[in-house]
Formats: structure tokens, C-alpha cells, sequence
């Protein structure tokens, strides 16, 4: 019977130094990873002079409509110069647990440099963020809409 007690005490004891001296992971805010450096006009087989292409010659700051989302709201902020899209960000992304934040923290850094290198609103989207995937998708349509490009 002591020796019952004495293991339970000594796990007991232990379990919650376990839990004092456990520190999680800081995650970083996915607003502050900041842009991908665009890909060169002449990389993607765009023209590079404005307007040859008979698009619009757009500039400027847009924020798409923000997608509602099972995990959260996404909302894509897009600056396009002479009709090109030059960076990208999240306004608003899935955050509200940690497993969120952590796939929108793996997750948007490739969606901003799938935007940037493609000429639609149709990027691929990244595996395991489905839900994010097609948030920006929805939102980069309206944002793209707003630039008319």
C-alpha cells in the first residue's frame, strides 16, 4: 500500500513539473512574413510593356471581399502595377486555435508566390489547407475583379 502512494505522489509530482516547464511554440503572424519578391515579366511569358497585351493598365492597392471559411475568414490584399500583380498579403486568415495559425503560417507564403506567378485568380492551392486554399482563391477573384485585371 506505501509503495502505491509513493508512486502515485512521485507521478503526480512529476506530471505537473512536466506541465510547468512545458512552453509551446511562438507561432509567427502570417501578416508578418511579409511579400514574396514577384517574378520578372519576362520569366512568365508576359509582355512587358504596358498595355501590349490589350489589358488594362490598372494600378494600385485592392482588397478582395473577404471569404468566410470553415476555420475563419480569408481576405487577400494584392498591389498591381501596369496591369501585373507585384505582391500579395493576407488581411485575414484562419487563427482562431493553434492548428490554424500553423497551417496559415505554412500555407500563405506559397499561395502569395502562386499568386504572383500566375495570370488568374485559379492558383493551385497548398495540401493540407484546403479550407484556406479556397478562401483565397474566392478572395483573390474579387480582389483581381476590383484591379480589373
Amino acid at each position: 500500500m506505501l509503495r502505491r502512494v509513493a508512486l502515485l505522489i512521485t507521478g503526480t509530482v512529476g506530471g505537473v513539473a512536466a506541465i510547468v516547464a512545458y512552453h509551446p511554440p511562438s507561432l509567427t503572424p502570417v501578416a508578418a512574413i511579409g511579400t514574396v519578391t514577384p517574378i520578372p515579366a519576362s520569366s512568365t511569358g508576359a509582355s512587358a510593356t504596358p498595355g501590349a497585351t490589350g489589358k488594362p493598365s490598372s494600378s494600385g492597392t485592392f482588397a478582395g471581399n473577404t471569404a468566410n471559411t470553415q476555420w475563419g475568414p480569408v481576405q487577400v490584399q494584392i498591389t498591381v502595377s501596369n496591369g501585373q500583380i507585384t505582391s500579395a498579403r493576407a488581411l485575414q486568415y484562419p487563427n482562431g486555435d493553434r492548428r490554424s495559425q500553423s497551417i496559415a503560417q505554412q500555407s500563405i507564403p506559397y499561395l502569395i508566390q502562386q499568386t504572383l506567378s500566375t495570370k488568374s485568380a485559379n492558383v493551385l492551392g497548398v495540401s493540407g489547407a484546403s479550407y484556406t486554399s479556397d478562401g483565397w482563391r474566392r478572395s483573390l477573384a474579387s480582389a483581381r475583379a476590383k484591379a480589373g485585371i
